[in-house]
């Protein structure tokens, strides 16, 4: 059985950063040059570029779905670092911070695609589409039928990437489309769940206003009003839906950007509360420590994406 690990630590979207770039693929700014909606390689012919190391970076409204075959693999995610059990498939969501550093013999696959694209593919079942509002990483059991179904369609997808056969274009996006929904059904999406599309809708929308307000340190009242509820209801749907209150979400997308700008960013300490609404530099050092767990400056020290001690989610 297909077992789905979902990383729902940050659900809001990515800002940049000094010191982490946006591509459109790893290295290059601007869009790949041929007519196709999507982009496919091997992780060999760009990793092995870069001495086998994907530095953390962001794609701005690029997805991509990864299949590892075999080799070793550590992923960087946001400031989470955690080794990649071979074969699976990993889900990156546009926006987020990620690096990859793989090992000279890795075998895999990486296709590149609009997340506006994702829409297309599931149009018959929209219901699956709140599947991919997160980090999907999809270790497979080797030797079963799973691995050998996903590796026959990857070598079939660059096969037909690299071909010029009539409808091309459509077998693309009918292999592609399978994969997408094999890793949506692997993590339980169901009916239910899409009963829920209004209560999701509102807090998507309370995530998107967090990502404009969140240094204005507005209170829940604030957020309600625009969304038309009141903050008990509010506080009801996020608790539904993201299983914490509205209050939390906030301080997560506080915490959230404190972490980058520690891991990623040359701003002190004091600069970086400041930076995010703090007015005393103590308490947010105190507000740090008591969601982290560690102080500002132990963060800052202990985070490296490439340490073979990071933190496995």
């Amino acid at each position: 059985m297909l077992t789905v690990r979902l990383f729902t630590w940050i659900k809001d979207e990515a800002m940049a950063l000094p010191g982490v770039p946006t591509y459109k693929l790893f290295g290059e700014k601007e869009l790949w040059p041929t007519p196709e909606p999507v982009h496919y390689e091997t992780i060999a012919a760009r990793s092995a570029l870069h001495d086998w190391e994907i530095t953390p970076h962001s794609h701005d409204g690029l997805m991509q779905i990864v299949f590892l075959l075999s080799g070793e693999a550590r992923m960087t995610f946001e400031t989470r670092s955690f080794e990649l059990q071979t074969p699976c498939l990993v889900m990156v969501p546009a926006r987020h911070i990620h690096g990859f550093r793989f090992s000279p013999d890795m075998v895999g696959h990486i296709v590149t695609l609009p997340q506006a694209l994702l829409g297309e593919l599931l149009v018959l079942s929209p219901d699956l589409r709140v599947a991919f509002d997160s980090l999907r990483y999809l270790p497979l059991a080797e030797g079963e039928e799973s691995v050998e179904r996903m590796r026959l369609r990857f070598e079939q997808f660059g096969r037909e990437y690299a071909g010029h056969q009539p409808g091309r274009i459509s077998m693309l996006m009918a292999i592609l489309g399978l994969v997408v929904v094999e890793l949506a059904r692997a993590g339980g999406a169901t009916a239910e769940r899409a009963s829920q599309d209004r209560i999701r809708q509102r807090v998507e929308r309370f995530h998107m206003l967090i990502e404009q307000h969140f240094r204005d340190w507005q209170p829940v009242s604030f957020y309600a009003q625009r969304l038309g509820v009141s903050p008990q209801q509010l506080n009801a749907s996020c608790r539904r839906e993201a299983g914490t209150n509205a209050q939390n979400l906030i301080h997560e997308r506080l915490l959230l950007e404190a972490r980058r700008l520690l891991a990623y960013s040359d701003l002190d300490v004091t600069g970086i509360g400041y930076s995010l609404g703090f007015r005393d530099p103590a308490y947010f050092s105190r507000f740090f420590a008591r969601h982290q767990g560690l102080t500002p400056s132990e963060f800052r020290q202990a985070f490296s994406p490439a340490a073979p001690s990071g933190t496995a989610p």
